[in-house]
This record gives C-alpha cells, sequence and structure tokens, in this order.
C-alpha cells in the first residue's frame, strides 16, 4: 500500500523523499514558482547576496536540486560550488542547466544525504539551503553538519517556505495550497501526491523562533532571521565563529 502525503510528512522516509523528488525532477522550478507566486526568484536574489563577502570562496549548495540558487552564486565567481543533493535526477537538471555556461565553471556534483556530508571539516566558506531543510528527517542533524564543515567565520543561509503570519494571506494561501495546487501538480507532472506532500510540509515547519533556537543548539552565533513576504518565507542565517 502506496504512503499517503500525511504518511510521509509524518515518517520522513529518505527513501520516500527520495523517490518523490527523481520524479517531479523535471518540473520542480515550476513547482517552486507556483508554489510562491513567482516570489521564489526575489527570495533566492535576497539569500545569494550573503555570500558577497566570501567572493573567492568555496560555497556549499545543500539540497542543490535543479541548481538556481548555486546559478545565482556563480554570478559572484566563488572558487567553487559544491552542489549535494540526494537526488539523481535533480543534479542532473542542473547538469543540463550549466550547458550554457562557461566549460571552465567551478561546480562540482555530490549526490548524497544532507545528514551525513562527504566533507571535510571546516573545508567551506559558506553554506546554503533553499527549500530543502523542511524535508530533512532529522533537521537538527543537518544543521550540526552545515557547521562541521564551515570554517571559522564561515556563514550559513537558509531559505525556507513558512507558514504566512497575516490573516489573509494565511487564508489564501492555505486554500490554494490544499486544493489547487495538488490539482495543478497532478495535471503538470502526474504526481499529485507530491504537490500536496510539499505544501503540507511547511505547515509541520517549526516557527521562525524555534528554528533559530534549533541553530544555536547545532553551535551557530549571532544567529538572524529575515521574514519575507508577509512570512511566506523566511531567510534564516548564522556564522560559525
Amino acid at each position: 500500500m502506496k504512503n499517503t502525503s500525511e504518511e510521509i510528512i509524518t515518517q520522513q522516509k529518505p527513501s520516500s523523499i527520495r523517490t518523490m523528488f527523481d520524479a517531479i525532477a523535471p518540473t520542480y522550478d515550476l513547482l517552486n514558482h507556483l508554489m510562491s507566486f513567482g516570489m521564489d526568484i526575489r527570495w533566492r536574489k535576497k539569500a545569494i547576496r550573503y555570500f558577497l563577502e566570501k567572493r573567492n570562496g568555496v560555497i556549499l549548495d545543500i539540497a542543490s536540486g535543479s541548481g538556481d540558487v548555486a546559478l545565482g552564486i556563480l554570478r559572484q565567481q566563488p572558487a567553487s560550488i559544491i552542489a549535494a543533493d540526494f537526488s539523481i535526477n535533480m543534479l542532473n537538471v542542473f547538469r543540463e542547466k550549466l550547458k550554457g555556461h562557461p566549460a571552465e565553471n567551478p561546480v562540482s556534483f555530490i549526490c548524497c544525504d544532507a545528514l551525513a556530508l562527504p566533507i571535510k571539516d571546516e573545508s567551506v566558506d559558506g553554506t546554503i539551503v533553499a527549500f530543502g531543510i523542511r524535508n530533512f528527517a532529522d533537521r537538527l542533524l543537518g544543521l550540526q553538519e552545515m557547521y562541521r564543515v564551515l570554517k571559522p567565520n564561515g556563514i550559513s543561509v537558509i531559505l525556507e517556505l513558512t507558514t504566512p503570519t497575516s490573516p489573509i494571506p494565511v487564508a489564501f494561501y492555505s486554500l490554494y495550497t490544499r486544493y489547487l495546487l495538488p490539482v495543478l501538480g497532478k495535471i503538470i507532472s502526474r504526481s499529485m501526491a507530491a504537490y500536496s506532500y510539499l505544501p503540507q510540509s511547511i505547515s509541520t515547519f517549526p516557527s521562525a523562533d524555534e528554528f533559530s533556537n534549533l541553530m544555536t543548539q547545532a553551535g551557530f552565533n549571532d544567529v538572524r532571521l529575515e521574514s519575507l513576504s508577509f512570512g511566506s518565507a523566511t531567510l534564516f542565517v548564522g556564522r560559525k565563529r
């Protein structure tokens, strides 16, 4: 018997999540645009700006997916970017996008679990997770892994979809994600379960204060957050002293 989207949320099985992302990889970019009403493009730009201070550094893009974040960071001319994701199909979509960029672009790919990064301690200048950490089976362990691989004075940026804070956006977003988005998902990718799971996973994500405390618990200093578009997304930033 197949798991329902609600069961996947509860169990958060890595194998189930990986299978889901492998299946929707070709339409994942469209999914993000639909879920955010196109605002995800602007939100990513805000997140990427934090890495301007790490020009010529090594940046790790965790849950890199189809690579939109990494492509944005490439414009800042880092020494290199490591794109890590546990869905090989998502990374293949990213590889296709790179074909339109110079051959010498400094991107390497790792298909791995974010909870066990095959990367040396204190070896990267920055890490970023965009729209991915809510799918981690153990968010604290994921944060601890980010902290482990950061060099001293490194920065970690997390961009995540969150529940809007204003009453009108909350009501509209709830109706849209509960009823319309799954139907669109079935039409676009033939995967209603995936398009039901992803919006529902937002409701299970901790509050902004709770997640900030989780980052502090993982070891990060100077943790701060930035609410975007009435709380529809939140930027979390932490540093390693």
